[in-house]
């Protein structure tokens, strides 16, 4: 194996997001062959369908970007931006933004939600909603839960999980092999919109290609991914821990609708606070970068 390390560093942009690509699909097949074994197929148990949600987000996100950084740098770390230090001041200050802005990506998701496609569109329009409402029962079924356990297991599957392979794949990997070809904010907002889009999603895709948008903002000042796997597993992490404590009968609001309808002006107050905690952000990473420089 030794001797592949590096193999691909000189390869273009286009060769290392096809060898991305087939990495993905290569073991998204051996993670279903894995889940076929021990589930036998079972569809209709949730444990086993959390098996399968387990298995295939490091198959299609975790593995093939630790592979791809291997076989395309000789510091699977620096290509990955895992190298620097964490800065645990820059972390707390990512949580409490994370969680000041959810009003406002709440009101983004309605606001897409009202969208209307035109009428020759109509029939992709009902395919798309079905989807979307296939895709709320399941996760719905899947934050059901009603033991600390169960809760702690969620955090893992819907949070950490998600949170490490989906910046693995999308900011360290693609991301980062955009951005050393094409301009930084290019690479971005191109990673921001495959991020989106790959969900499936398009009643959120708004809300969601600006979160990308931000979590590649974050680790272009940083150069430090894991300040974008703390912000993206704050946002998940919120909603398990709500959906907890309202399934399990505590007064909370319900996490997807603060921001919007009676709290829209919660969700306006958030918007402003996403609009000056972006700027603040920009600013503090480029006055620290300059400290950096003037040592």
């Amino acid at each position: 194996m030794s001797n592949l390390k590096g193999l691909y560093t000189q390869s273009s942009v286009f060769s290392k997001l096809l060898i991305l690509i087939g990495l993905s699909f290569m073991f998204a097949v051996f993670g279903s062959i894995i889940w076929l074994l021990i589930s036998h197929g079972n569809m209709n148990d949730t444990g086993s369908l959390k098996l399968l949600q387990l298995i295939q987000s490091i198959a299609v996100f975790i593995l093939p970007a630790i592979v791809l950084a291997y076989l395309c740098s000789n510091n699977a770390k620096v290509f990955l931006s895992l190298d620097k230090p964490i800065n645990w001041i820059a972390v707390l200050f990512v949580i409490l933004f994370m969680t000041l802005i959810l009003p406002f990506i709440n009101l983004l998701g309605d606001l897409n939600q009202r969208l209307v496609l035109p009428e020759a569109l109509s029939g992709l329009e009902k395919i798309m909603k079905s989807s979307e409402n296939d895709t709320a029962a399941l996760t719905e079924k899947f934050l059901n839960v009603h033991s600390l356990p169960a809760l702690f297991f969620n955090i893992f599957l819907i949070a950490i999980i998600p949170a490490i392979g989906e910046e693995l794949f999308f900011r360290g990997a693609i991301q980062g092999v955009l951005q050393r070809k094409l301009n930084v904010k290019l690479a971005i907002w191109i990673t921001a919109v495959v991020f989106s889009a790959i969900h499936m999603r398009f009643y959120g895709f708004v809300p969601r290609m600006l979160l990308g948008a931000f979590l590649g903002y974050l680790l272009a000042w940083s150069g430090n991914l894991w300040l974008s796997i703390v912000a993206h597993f704050t946002n998940n992490v919120l909603a398990v821990i709500f959906y907890y404590l309202k399934d399990n009968g505590y007064k909370v609001p319900d996490i997807d609708t603060i921001g919007t309808g009676n709290t829209l002006w919660i969700g306006i107050v958030s918007g402003v606070i996403a609009i000056s905690g972006f700027y603040l952000f920009m600013r503090y990473f480029q006055k620290a970068h300059k400290r950096t420089l003037n040592l």
